[in-house]
Order: C-alpha cells, then structure tokens, then sequence
C-alpha cells in the first residue's frame, strides 16, 4: 500500500480568550510511493534551516492510528489573521523546498483554516503532549447549536467532576469540505485511552441530574453527520525546538 505523508498544522497551548481570534493553517501533503523516507529526510533538512525560531515556528505528528497512519502532521502556532498577511519566508526557503521536499511528493491539498476554541476546550496541554487522539467532527447542516450546547454541557460536567482529560478543540474557520470540529485528547501514552475512574455518562448525570447522561450524549451524537479519528505522536526531532 503506497505510504502517505500528512502536513497538519496544529498547536496544543493554553491559550486565553481574546478578541483576535487564534488560528492555525492546514495543508496536506503525499509522498510518492518508496518516497517515503527521502520526504522525511528533506522535512528535517528543511526545519533545521528554515524553522528554528519563534516567528517561523512549525511542529510535526506522525499519524501512528486511524486511515492516515504513516503520514505526518505538521503544525504552525497559532495567530491573528492579520499575521498570515505579515509573515515572510526566510530567504532561501521556498528553493529550497523545491528542491529537497517537492521532489519527493506526489501532491498537495489547498489551505485549511482552524480557530482554536476556548469554551469548548478544557484544561488544553501548555506544550505539545506525548501523542494526541483527534476526532474530526463534522456536523449535520442546521444542527450547530445543539451540537455546541451539548458540547458546552459536556465541558462543564468535566470540569465540575474533575476530569483528567486535557482537551483542546478547533473549529474550522475556512476552506475545505464540511462544517467541523477538531477535537483532542492529550495522551502520555497509550494507557491514557483507558475510561476515567468516573464515566463521561456519569459525569453528566452528576452535574445535571438523572437522565442528562443519555439526553446530552443523545443530542451531541444526533447532530453529527460523521466522525473520523487518529491519533498522532509528537515528532521533536522534525519539530521548532520548544523554548525554556
């Protein structure tokens, strides 16, 4: 099966509500098939040249669970709209992807713009974690807000039972297919998807009373049109250095 390559720009910081909006840009890329490890290589070379500094920050997933296993996730921090009009490649930067990344790949997807959401997240990672479970929501046309509320209900329940998980969610802002949520668990190790001691359902329950449990999980599940899941690991080595 010819190995794919996945460039997804995402990052895990607490970050606090402000009237800028913070956004992260997404593309997507494939290797040619037995490529594989020549694009790899020219990712590293171009990171270490390119992409050492806090202005022209970038971090790097491998997608090691879900139908992208094998690719790359790569990420950029996130940033007012206004700074995609200001940002400048380094010079150099562009010939030199041309010549060490491009060769190497068969083709690319356009860009994908996601708006980190504060609300909805809870108790979000202040560096990027060990590995990430993502699912991709994408829910039904109409259905919006009472996918958000129950979203909303289920953060306060957590938060309210003390719940372990740290939780990071992005909506998407612009291009592509679908009206989405990206939703993250922050995992230091595989062992992290084992249920809390107190279940989401209970949590609920706990906080809104008898009957919340199904009647939340119940709305959030009937507002969505499909679900997709990975789960990635963190790659430092093809990553901006992380500050002090």
């Amino acid at each position: 099966m010819k190995k794919t390559f996945i460039l997804f720009f995402v990052i895990f910081v607490i970050i606090a509500a402000q009237d800028n909006p913070q956004i992260i840009r997404v593309n997507y890329f494939e290797a040619k098939s037995g490529q594989s490890a020549k694009l790899e290589k020219g990712l590293k070379d171009h990171t270490d040249r390119f992409h050492q500094t806090l202005d022209h920050a970038v971090n790097t997933w491998e997608v090691v669970a879900g139908d992208r296993t094998g690719q790359f996730v790569r990420t950029t921090y996130p940033q007012g709209w206004a700074d995609f009009d200001a940002y400048q490649d380094l010079p150099g930067d562009p010939s030199h992807w041309e010549r060490s990344v491009s060769p190497h790949l068969e083709g690319t997807a356009g860009n994908v713009f996601w708006k980190f959401d504060a609300e909805l997240s809870y108790n979000p990672p202040q560096s990027p974690p060990k590995m990430i479970a993502f699912w991709k929501v994408q829910y039904k046309a109409g259905e919006w807000k009472k996918h958000r509320d129950a979203l909303l209900k289920v953060r306060q329940a957590q938060e309210e039972n003390n719940s372990k998980s740290r939780i990071m969610v992005y909506a998407k802002a612009i291009g592509g297919e679908g009206r989405m949520y990206a939703m993250g668990l922050a995992l230091d190790g595989w062992t992290d998807l084992n249920p809390e001691a107190m279940s989401l359902f209970e949590m609920l329950e706990a906080s809104f009373g008898a009957g919340a449990g199904s009647e939340v999980l119940q709305a959030r599940s009937a507002a969505v049109e499909k679900y997709e899941s990975e789960v990635l690991l963190f790659r430092a080595d093809l990553s901006t250095p992380l500050s002090d």
